[in-house]
């Protein structure tokens, strides 16, 4: 008997070591501050000062690529051109620089979020 009930015991409390924590659950670079949801599915990482920054939940998980994946979508885009410079424009676009062999300039504009050669 003594047996059986160390063993729920141990039980129970490795299942309660292989649920993560909350702070576990929260967006990249938001580990330290603690989550709350409310009724209709808002996110919100309270930020310094007790400010309160609200995060839509749709969008929390949307992750902008980096600059060289995006150096990498236009070089695919314009075979045998070299790398100039990549920049970016706004929130939701990149602007890769790259010259052709006959040394004209070429913009090519990539998006930020699915990596994709806009035009």
């Amino acid at each position: 008997m003594l047996k059986q009930i160390r063993h729920i015991l141990l039980g129970i409390m490795l299942a309660f070591l292989a649920f993560p924590t909350g702070n576990a659950l929260a967006a990249p670079g938001q580990a330290e501050h603690e989550i709350h949801s409310n009724w209709n599915g808002q996110t919100y990482y309270p930020a310094s000062r007790g400010e309160i920054n609200r995060v839509d939940t749709q969008y929390a998980q949307r992750k902008r690529i980096s600059a060289s994946q995006a150096k990498s979508a236009a070089m695919r885009k314009v075979r045998g051109a070299k790398f100039v410079n990549v920049q970016l424009l706004n929130q939701s676009t990149y602007r890769v620089r790259l010259q052709q062999k006959n040394g004209r300039i070429v913009d090519v504009y990539v998006d930020a979020y699915s990596g994709r050669v806009k035009g």
